[in-house]
């Protein structure tokens, strides 16, 4: 139903076959499971020999035996230790007409490093993430020019699973980034904040769509919001460049992105 990789990246997608959820065989004692179940069926382990160890899971209409459904599934967040790899998946569970009925965040463990392939580029809104955009935005007239006269900090946020968040902060003067930190004293101007899924769409998507995922509340803040809303122009900018950051390494050989039935998942 799904095809299994030997190692994952951020970014990574898959798309199962559809499936009438009657036809999984499932026998539970809670209809509530059905979804859960279901999902878990139609998107085994990304890696072999990976386990589970954490889910969070929202039903926003519950499936059930009834509807055709699909899985479309993406790589949130990687991490490499001598111990192993850890990494979160972003699932959801999709009727024939299109629409998202539940979906959830996955946490699994595996006991080989190997089995993720990591890169700061793509992760988001850690200091060496900020580092290479401090590098590439240096060098970008539009973004000096656009805060020429501002002296603040940015602050960019990233929630995980379980309440985990990766939180960068760049400290802005006339124009320049002048530090980049998980923290700056005083706190940041204003936190633009979205989950790990929602970065992912944005960074892979065919076009920069920051602006009107924004106006759809796909993003929120923190802080002054009135500076939040004064400063969408460099803002926009800091995501152009993160999107060129993560695209370019997305396309450096080997590097491919596993698909299923020759169908990639929606942004």
């Amino acid at each position: 139903m799904s095809t299994l990789t030997m190692s994952i990246a951020v970014g990574d997608r898959t798309v199962s076959d559809a499936w009438r959820v009657s036809e999984l065989g499932l026998s539970l004692p809670d209809a509530s499971l059905t979804g859960i179940v279901a999902a878990g069926i139609l998107a085994p382990p990304a890696t072999s020999g990976a386990t589970r160890t954490g889910l969070q899971w929202n039903s926003q209409f519950a499936v059930t035996g009834d509807d055709v459904v699909h899985v479309e599934s993406v790589v949130t967040r990687v991490e490499q230790s001598k111990d192993g790899a850890v990494f979160d998946r972003h699932v959801r569970l999709v009727d024939d007409g299109g629409s998202v009925r539940e979906q959830g965040i996955e946490t699994w463990s595996s006991p080989e490093p190997s089995d993720v392939r990591f890169d700061p580029a793509v992760d988001f809104c850690t200091p060496a993430w900020g580092e290479r955009l401090r590098e590439s935005l240096s060098a970008d007239p539009a973004f000096s020019s656009s805060l020429s006269s501002w002296d603040g900090t940015v602050g960019l946020r990233c929630t995980d699973s379980s309440g985990r968040a990766r939180e960068l902060h760049l400290r802005i003067y006339r124009g320049t980034i002048i530090d980049v930190a998980r923290r700056v004293p005083g706190g940041a101007t204003f936190t633009l904040i979205a989950p790990a899924v929602t970065w992912v769409d944005l960074v892979f998507a065919e076009r920069n769509d920051f602006l009107r995922r924004a106006i759809r509340g796909e993003f929120s803040s923190s802080g002054d919001g009135y500076e939040y809303l004064r400063l969408t122009k460099p803002l926009d900018i800091i995501i152009a460049h993160a999107r060129s950051a993560a695209r370019e390494w997305q396309s450096l050989p080997g590097h491919t992105l596993p698909l299923t039935c020759g169908r990639e998942a929606r942004p």
